[in-house]
């Protein structure tokens, strides 16, 4: 029997999900669960490997949006991550966020 999958919310939002080598991929979900989420970038997410590590922002960017995530499946034009429960050592954020002006 298969494991019961969280449920899934359709909800549109832009994310960023960071890589190591200073590499990213932006795009827009398609659903979120509790456990991960499922983006569309519309095109191949080429150099990109099944259970790479990054980090997945929500946008704009604020570092408190923040989340650990391995890459878990890739499509021919998506992505999805499964969040982590704790970073791995060494694992943070090279994007320089700017706060909003007050």
């Amino acid at each position: 029997m298969a494991p019961n999958r969280a449920e899934r919310f359709q909800v549109m939002t832009r994310v960023l999900l960071e890589l190591s080598n200073r590499r990213a991929y932006i795009g827009n979900t398609v659903n979120v669960s509790a456990s991960g989420v499922y983006f569309e970038i519309g095109y191949p997410p080429n150099q990109l490997e099944i259970e790479e590590i990054g980090l997945f922002h929500l946008m704009p960017l604020i570092m408190r949006n923040v989340l650990p995530c391995q890459v878990a499946r890739l499509t021919p034009t998506g992505i999805a991550v499964h969040f982590l429960d704790t970073p791995p050592a060494g694992l943070t954020s090279k994007l320089i966020v700017q706060p909003f002006p007050t």
